[in-house]
Formats: C-alpha cells, structure tokens, sequence
C-alpha cells in the first residue's frame, strides 16, 4: 500500500468515504499517530521559535524535521555550514552553526557570526537562557579582488573607504526606513498593487544610482546581497529583504551584533531542543497531506522517518517553516490557488563551507569581482553561477571559508566543481602559487538549495505580495520563513509574533 494513497482519503482512519476495511488496512500504515493543535514542518530558526511560543501560548506542538538536529546540520560531529559571507553576516533562517576543527580544537561559527539586533528579538534567546553578551571574531586578512572566471586578480580595484563608505550606508538606511513597515517584519503589511513604491519594484542598480549609495554596495554584495544571483537587477524589495535595516544598522554601529558568550551561536538551538524534547520528530519528512478547511482536525499528515517507519500527525493547524519551492510543498497537494501563486517564485542556490587547499594563502580573503567597468563604480556585480568568497579563518592552519551562488539548475556537485575550477584557474593564472598534489578538499559543503526567494517586477505590480498574503490561513495552512519575512533570524522571530496570534486564534 503506498502511503500516498493513504493521505488520498485522510488519515488515522477519520475519512467517512471509505469502508472500515479499507480504513483499517489505511490504518496499517502508521506506526504512531500523534494528535496536535499545531505541526510545524522545519525546524530552523522561524521553526524552532514558532514552536517555542505556541508552547508558551498554551498550544500543543510537533515539528518535523528534516535533519538529525534542529537547524540543519551535516552527519558527523561538525554542523552544516550555512551562508557564510564577510565576517558581518546576519542569521539566514536557521542556518546557525558552527564547526569543530579537529586539528586545532577551535570551534568556529560558520556563517552566521551575530544575530542582528531588531526591535525585541533578543528576548529570544533569553527565552531560551542563551545569554548576547559575547562579541564577535574577525581576522586580519588581505583583501584579493578576483575575477574567479579568469583567475586574475582586478587590476587597481579599490574598495571605498570609510570616507564614502560609511555615508553611502546612511543614505540606504534613510530610504530603507521610510519602508520599513512595509517589508519588516514581514510582508503583512505590503502596499496593494497599485499603491508600491516605484522604489520597491525598480532594479537594485537603478535605485542605487536614485540614491547615491554606490559606494555602499560592495559592502551590500560581499555581506548577504550576492545570494540573490542577479543582484544589481533584481527588484530593490528583494535587496531590502536580504540586507536591509538590520545589517545596515550594525554595521554604522547603531545596533548590536549579538554573540552569546559562549561564542557558539547553535547553543540557542541545543536549548530549544532541550526545551521542546520528544515534540521534534528529527531525520524525518512530510510524505504526503491532507489539509481540509475544517478548524476543528483539518490537518492530516504522513510522516517518514530515517528507519522508514511512518507516523500519523493530526492537527487543527500547519505551519510552514521551510521554502516554499516546488520539491519542499509537493507532499502538501496544492490546490490551483496555492501552486499559482507559490509557482511564481525563484530561487537561487546557495552553497557555503569550509575548505582547505594548499595554494591558498593564510590572512588572505579573496573575494569576486566583474571586470567590467562598472565594477569600478560599483555598479556592476558578478551574477550566478559564481564563487563570491574564499577567505581565510583566523586561529587555524589552513582552513578557509567560501561562499557560492549558484542559479537554480545548479547542483552540489557543479558548484564543487566550480570552487575547484577556480581555485586551479588562480594557480594557472598566477594569483595563487602552485602546490605539488594540491587539491581542494571539503571540511564542510552544505548545499542549502534555493533560497532567497523573489519574483519578477511585473509579477509585484500585478498584486503578487497580496496573492500570497491571502495564502495565509488557507486549508489550515499558515506560512513563516524568509520567503514572507526577511533573511534574519532576529525578524523572523519578530514576524512570528505577529503571524502566530492569527494562526492560534480559534483554537
């Protein structure tokens, strides 16, 4: 019997339409049927909190999880490495990790090395008695412009100073905050369509020449913007999304980067693990759904964990803490409404780690530039499929961070092969010296799929943020994450508490 079959008439034999022989073999299954008011599918940071306060709240909760720990992780003793770029990096949905180098005993916080302070987010963590009061790291290294297609280092390319820098940021902050309440925390609040700002749909590059702010970009591209493959076309919502008011509050110094003293950011999630214990179903995914409008059971679900046995959930809510693309919401049967919309979005593809090479240089950070031009002026970026970083990590022998964006055909495999491919088109160039046997090697290589997800102006002016507002609460079914909020765990976590009242309301 396929278990697809089984959510095809209902679960945890509730479905009046079949015989109670039928409903018995259906029945067989399961090897458990759990009953909650809510299910949250994901467990990274929109995840973990959601479930954290619809505890708090009096709500009954199970989340499932698709890795062995909450946050994803990689097997072994070290974490999957998240989104790691520059050293001033806000948290990328759960991705808060951290590695154990062997060698040297050091653990090191891979990718995301703060969270970024935003309104009453760091209450969180206090929640969860994770203390804020520890402080960042941050290496030395030389910056190496390259053009990772060629090779070769960018001849006089020079990063803006702090002279232009720092005044291009305030500017961004200033136009960032006249939005502010339209894009944070969420989408909620986004105008109808014909009332968005022409400055919202417009491309990236056409509102940094409005505004002034070119000097501001590189820093923009380097921290978190060039995840969005095509940065300087991309739809300026997008880029306000992927680095907006947080990070550029953090780094004029006007708001706190928060470590805790530890130094180990994944502390925060050992604790809501600890917290929320047997209510995570780890090493497990959602096989197939059923989601009715009835708010007194409307939620049914087959659960498949790593031994291959499946569990039953049935709950009056869901709620989605994943990217919504196709591969992760095909089990939920969309209806015409929901895949319409959700259809409409893009994704690229992200990948980041920690690598060794023995051409590499310590207290080096080499970082991809375009040789056009306008890299000059700081208008004109690399686009996907590109290696955005490889730098070094400090209090180590030859370890050394990357970050790699890939388009959405992209896969682990090709962008492997891309970071290899550029590293040896360096030696041949002559950037980096040759090495006998040299060749890379992965500590960590997380594929994070697609992420930062977007859609086309056209598709903004004709309602598209109103279409998948509406979503919410349909069929039961809510959603959270950085596909409706922004890619910060802090407004994640912020978002939650204006999203989670709707969604437990009647209940």
């Amino acid at each position: 019997m396929q278990i697809v079959q089984v959510a095809a008439v209902g679960l945890g034999c509730l479905a009046a339409s079949v015989s109670a022989a039928a409903a018995k073999v259906k029945c067989s299954e399961c090897s458990k049927t759990i009953t909650r008011d809510v299910v949250v599918v994901g467990g990274g940071a929109s995840g973990a909190h959601a479930a954290v306060w619809l505890r708090d709240n009096g709500q009954s909760v199970v989340v499932v999880e698709k890795a062995s720990q909450l946050v994803s992780v990689s097997p072994g003793f070290h974490p999957d490495a998240p989104f790691p770029v520059r050293l001033l990096t806000p948290a990328q949905g759960g991705h808060t990790n951290f590695y154990r180098d062997p060698v040297s005993g050091k653990e090191i916080n891979v990718g995301v090395q703060a969270w970024m302070e935003y309104k009453d987010a760091f209450d969180f963590p206090k929640r969860m008695n994770v203390s804020t009061s520890g402080s960042m790291q941050f290496t030395p290294n030389v910056a190496q412009y390259v053009d990772f297609k060629t090779g070769k280092t960018i001849p006089d390319y020079v990063a803006p100073g702090p002279d232009t820098l720092y005044p291009a940021l305030a500017r961004y902050l200033a136009v960032l905050e006249q939005y502010e309440d339209m894009i944070l925390p969420g989408l909620l609040n986004f105008p109808e369509a014909k009332d968005i700002p022409e400055d919202l749909v417009m491309p990236f590059g056409q509102f940094v020449e409005k505004y002034d702010i070119a000097a501001a970009v590189p820093q923009i591209w380097d921290s978190t913007g060039q995840g969005l493959g095509d940065t300087m076309n991309m739809p300026t919502l997008f880029v306000m999304q992927a680095s907006g008011v947080p990070m550029v509050k953090a780094l004029l110094g006007m708001g706190a980067a928060a470590v805790p003293a530890s130094g180990k950011l994944y502390e925060l999630f050992e604790a809501v693990a600890a917290f929320l214990g047997s209510d995570v179903l780890y090493s497990s995914t959602v096989v197939s759904a059923t989601r009715k409008a009835n708010p007194a059971r409307g939620i049914f679900l087959t659960v498949k964990g790593a031994d291959g046995k499946v569990t039953c959930i049935e709950a009056k809510r869901l709620l989605i803490a994943v990217e919504p693309t196709p591969d992760n919401m095909a089990p939920f049967q969309l209806d015409t409404t929901e895949a319409e919309v959700l259809g409409k979005f893009k994704f690229p593809t992200v990948y980041a780690g920690i690598l060794r090479h023995p051409s590499l240089q310590t207290l080096n950070a080499y970082t991809g530039r375009s040789v056009e031009p306008g890299s000059f002026n700081y208008t004109v970026f690399p686009v996907a499929p590109q290696v955005g970083r490889i730098d070094y990590l400090g209090g180590t022998e030859d370890l050394f961070q990357f970050t790699a964006v890939g388009s959405q055909e992209d896969t682990a495999a090709s962008m492997k092969a891309r970071l290899g491919d550029s590293i040896d088109t360096m030696i041949a160039a002559g950037t980096l010296p040759a090495s006998e046997g040299g060749k890379v090697s992965f500590s960590i290589f997380a594929d994070h799929g697609h992420m930062h997800a977007h859609v086309s102006a056209d598709e903004l002016r004709a309602g598209f943020v109103t279409k998948l507002n509406a979503l919410q609460g349909r069929s039961n079914t809510w959603y959270t994450g950085a596909a409706v909020s922004a890619g910060f765990s802090t407004v994640v976590w912020e978002y939650n508490k204006v999203l989670l009242p709707k969604l437990v309301k009647g209940l």
